[in-house]
């Protein structure tokens, strides 16, 4: 049977921020170690928690994942936010917890594979990373959607992102007016409400993973361990990425998990957890 808690904690960074932490502990209510998950843009720690309950479970072995800044209990986002912040405030997740494997989705993603080049990381998975090479990821709609911030209309602000990103399935697609009424009809949910609080944090993340674009061979100090996931059922532009950083890599492995969607980590699909659980148990 799964962890039925999750236990909230915090981290202090070595600038003085805080980053708060929810961690799913062992069977044996062991919480040193384990595996560290770094969530993606737009989204709060609160929707990974079914995933560490059920990776706790699998991997008998606790499970981290932390609200980035700008989120939660968790510190704002500083106005000289970087990269370079990000996987500083990993390092000191995984300095806090005992760890050295862990899992990035999305943005999380980004982060955890720069992390991977400088940090203690043994083991080393993501899914569907976003992530630059060669200017393959340009973001040439980001200035649509800080104008649209900047006058205050959330709804538009959204629906650029959405399109832009091309994370929502077939609703991404839909014409710009079209998914901001959408959007102003989602944003009076419970679950429309966070994420139009998140918005204005995107800009500096969207911003971050273009300035950080590079060729692949860099990455070759990433562990013997790395895992590149994708969703059969995600834009084609996750798997094209970690195609080719995966070429350049000497013992990393690349897998296209059928049917699953770019959300999967959310959910949790089971096929995932299946996965993941197999890796780092390894």
């Amino acid at each position: 049977m799964a962890a039925s808690q999750i236990l909230a904690t915090t981290v202090s960074t070595g600038d003085g921020a805080v980053l708060e932490l929810l961690t799913a502990p062992a069977g044996n209510g062991r919480t040193e170690g384990g595996v560290v998950v770094v969530h993606g843009s737009m989204v709060t720690a609160d929707l990974y928690r079914e995933l560490a309950l059920r990776l706790a479970d699998a991997l008998r072995a606790p499970v981290h994942v932390y609200n980035r800044r700008g989120r939660g209990a968790s510190s704002p986002q500083p106005a000289n936010y970087s990269l370079a912040m990000e996987i500083a405030d990993l390092g000191a997740v995984l300095e806090h917890t005992g760890s050295q494997a862990v899992f990035g989705h999305n943005y999380g993603g980004c982060i955890a594979l720069h992390a991977g080049r400088t940090l203690d990381i043994g083991q080393l998975a993501v899914y569907d990373p976003i992530i630059s090479f060669n200017g393959s990821y340009n973001a040439d709609w980001l200035d649509d959607y800080e104008s649209a911030l900047s006058h205050k209309d959330e709804e538009k602000a959204l629906a650029v992102l959405l399109r832009g990103l091309q994370t929502a399935g077939p609703i991404s697609k839909l014409p710009l007016p079209i998914l901001t009424v959408l959007n102003r009809i989602g944003s009076r949910t419970q679950p429309g409400k966070v994420l139009t609080k998140l918005l204005p944090t995107g800009p500096r993340e969207i911003r971050a993973i273009v300035a950080a674009d590079s060729k692949a061979e860099p990455f070759d100090q990433l562990p013997l361990e790395t895992l590149f996931l994708v969703g059969g059922a995600s834009p084609e532009y996750f798997a094209e990425a970690a195609e080719k950083l995966d070429g350049v890599l000497p013992a990393s492995d690349f897998d296209v998990l059928p049917k699953l969607a770019h959300d999967a980590p959310e959910r949790p699909a089971k096929a995932l957890v299946d996965r993941l659980a197999e890796f780092f148990s390894s």
